[in-house]
């Protein structure tokens, strides 16, 4: 019977590694081996969550997959190590404890990677507290707590309501609460926003300056400006997919040893303020730049919500801006605050109205996109809400979503198995019912 189960195990690899040579998940399997990794990582040791329940989600990445994944999390060290049971040529991937402090998060290893000394980050004092009003709107509370429990397909793990500066809605699950530090993934773009509207403010940036990355000054990519970048109009040849074919979102933050280099030797395909191009290269290039030419590029103007979390590239001296910011969910609802109020947290300008007015314009290429962040002006993000509603986005429904008129954010958190099974839209317009003034 030793040998039968051999053959019959034989024969079931064979036949799954025949269903997945047609596609390009094969191709794929070292990379997706290693977005696993560092966020399992990230998830258990920055964000909280429980080791089985970040396994769970973060393994669904690719449903073909989810069951091939050996996924073992060291407590004592945080190291994970990630193989595929289907296809062990593959091999083994790594994530580690990026730093001692969880403000530089995990990493997945590399050879011949030459770590540099992690950034410091100089966090300001300053502070902001919504009140609590939790269980001022019972009705609102039940809804929330009613969508976080919620499992398949949604999977929503936190979920915040802030009305008129007061917190009156939040519910959690799988370890995490309102301390947690949870990763934006894209909604992270329009943090990237916020430090460069940090520097124009004090008159050391133009953002109708060239962003003037050294290997682009003998071509073309030279006239490429800083607005052109923070609206994915650079004109630069991009393809944003995390897998399959030309999947150099994937290989910009899982595979490329230096993703600066990687985001900045792409070439030139259009004039810039031409196309719209969903880019994360583009936002990578925008952190390049930063450190590159500002010494103090990390200027938040507040101390981002309490706990938060930045991931490096591999040598630790790029931030990954495009997807690698991770703040609590009052962090999240307090930077959407800002654009909601002219610049204003509570009763501190952060940011001038003049760069918010800059941010929240629709660019000449996307009408419903600004500087790194999403609008509402042609009611194509969320067509029965009002036009001036904004909103950060990122991978599994995450987003931050802002209704200035309303007086209210609302932050989602989750794993949802595919695009859209969260309907954010759809929950906004109940919870507004239940708000009387809003």
């Amino acid at each position: 019977m030793g040998a039968q189960r051999t053959r019959f195990h034989l024969a079931g690899m064979v036949l799954i590694a025949a269903t997945l040579s047609g596609c390009d998940y094969v191709k794929d399997v070292p990379l997706l081996g290693r977005y696993v990794a560092k966020n399992v990582c990230h998830d258990v040791l920055v964000s909280g969550y429980t080791p089985t329940a970040a396994i769970g989600y973060v393994t669904n990445i690719a449903p073909p997959l989810k069951n091939s994944w050996s996924v073992q999390y060291d407590a004592a060290t945080g190291q994970v190590n990630v193989r595929n049971r289907w296809l062990p040529t593959a091999g083994t991937q790594v994530a580690v404890p990026a730093a001692d402090s969880a403000e530089h998060s995990c990493r997945n290893l590399y050879n011949g990677v030459v770590l540099q000394d992690a950034a410091t980050l100089d966090v300001p004092v300053l502070s902001h507290e919504f009140a609590d009003a939790v269980g001022q709107f019972p009705a609102l509370q039940t809804l929330v707590e009613q969508q976080v429990n919620v499992d398949v397909p949604a999977q929503t793990t936190a979920l915040l309501v802030v009305y008129d500066d007061q917190v009156v809605a939040e519910a959690y699950r799988d370890g995490v609460g309102p301390d947690s530090p949870l990763k934006g993934f894209s909604m992270s773009k329009s943090f990237a926003n916020l430090l460069a509207g940090r520097l124009a403010d004090k008159g050391l940036l133009d953002v109708q300056q060239p962003l003037a990355l050294p290997q682009w000054q003998s071509d073309a990519r030279s006239a490429i400006r800083w607005d052109n970048v923070l609206r994915m109009s650079s004109g630069l040849q991009w393809h944003e997919a995390a897998i399959g074919k030309n999947n150099q979102q994937g290989i910009l933050f899982y595979v490329a040893p230096d993703p600066s280099a990687y985001a900045a030797q792409q070439p030139y395909a259009v004039a810039p303020d031409t196309a719209f191009n969903y880019s994360s290269g583009d936002f990578m290039n925008l952190a390049t730049a930063l450190v590159d030419q500002y010494e103090h590029w990390f200027d938040p103007g507040w101390d981002l919500g309490g706990p938060f979390a930045l991931e490096f590239s591999p040598n630790r001296r790029y931030p990954l801006l495009p997807e690698g910011l991770s703040l609590t969910t009052r962090g999240w609802a307090q930077m959407a605050s800002i654009y909601m109020n002219e610049g204003r947290l509570g009763d501190t300008q952060i940011l001038s109205p003049e760069w918010v007015a800059y941010s929240l314009t629709p660019s000449v290429t996307n009408y419903d996109y600004g500087a790194g962040i999403w609008l509402n002006r042609g009611q194509y993000l969320y067509p029965n809400l009002p036009t001036d509603a904004f909103a950060f986005l990122g991978s599994y429904d995450r987003a931050v979503a802002a209704i200035p008129s309303r007086k209210v954010v609302f932050v989602r958190i989750g794993y949802s198995d595919q695009p859209g099974d969260f309907n954010m839209e759809a929950f906004m317009l109940q919870a507004l019912a239940l708000l009387p003034e809003a």
